[in-house]
């Protein structure tokens, strides 16, 4: 059964690079599953290097799949956000992206930390810091595969309960959480490439009293 997976890094790194014109980059990967961890994270940061000149960062988070007009498939972000923090306009922020998404990374956030060392870059020096630290801290992680999953809750009754497990074993579900009252209630992080042939399956093998 085919699944579809992403690319990211786990485990947070950082990592400097060598001084350009005094002035040091340096360079921190996270992995985020939301705007709030991205957040917390830069506030980490902020306090760490407070006497820095510039916090700048780049961050991308949930994945849409599709498929482009020949048929192939094609993983993309839906949301990313980005700050220059006072560096001239797109010299830090889009250089980030640009090694976020020449790696096809997905669902982390790199911030690269400046502190000036009294000599002007000019436009192209710092473009080139920020695209080499953002580049560098990346070779220095470590790049795995993640399912593309989606949470859902499944409500049913306890007879059809078996149909139920048996279809979240046949589709390689995760179970999160269980709870039981008057219905079963099954939390499961599915592959999202699965999840409409799952739905329309648990729907004619229970005759649609289970619908998601």
């Amino acid at each position: 059964m085919n699944k579809h997976f992403y690319n990211t890094i786990l485990q947070h790194k950082e990592y400097e690079i060598p001084k350009i014109k005094w002035s040091r980059f340096i360079g921190n990967v996270f992995h985020i599953k939301n705007q709030e961890e991205a957040k917390e994270y830069l506030k980490q940061i902020q306090e760490k290097h407070k006497s820095a000149t510039h916090n700048c960062y780049a961050y991308t988070y949930w994945t849409n799949i599709n498929f482009d007009l020949f048929g192939n498939l094609e993983i993309t972000p839906e949301n990313f956000k980005q700050s220059d923090e006072w560096e001239p306009a797109n010299t830090a922020w889009k250089p980030i992206l640009a090694q976020i998404q020449w790696h096809k990374l997905h669902n982390i956030m790199i911030v690269v930390t400046r502190y000036f060392g009294g000599t002007l870059l000019g436009i192209w020096w710092l473009i080139q810091a920020y695209w080499e630290c953002a580049k560098q801290t990346i070779k220095q992680s470590k790049i795995v595969e993640l399912s593309i999953d989606e949470t859902i809750e499944i409500k049913a009754n306890y007879d059809l309960i078996s149909i139920v497990m048996n279809l979240i074993n046949k589709y390689d579900w995760k179970i999160v959480s269980e709870k039981h009252w008057d219905q079963a209630q099954i939390t499961c992080q599915i592959n999202k490439w699965l999840l409409s042939d799952f739905k329309k399956e648990i729907k004619n093998k229970s005759n649609g009293e289970i619908n998601l």
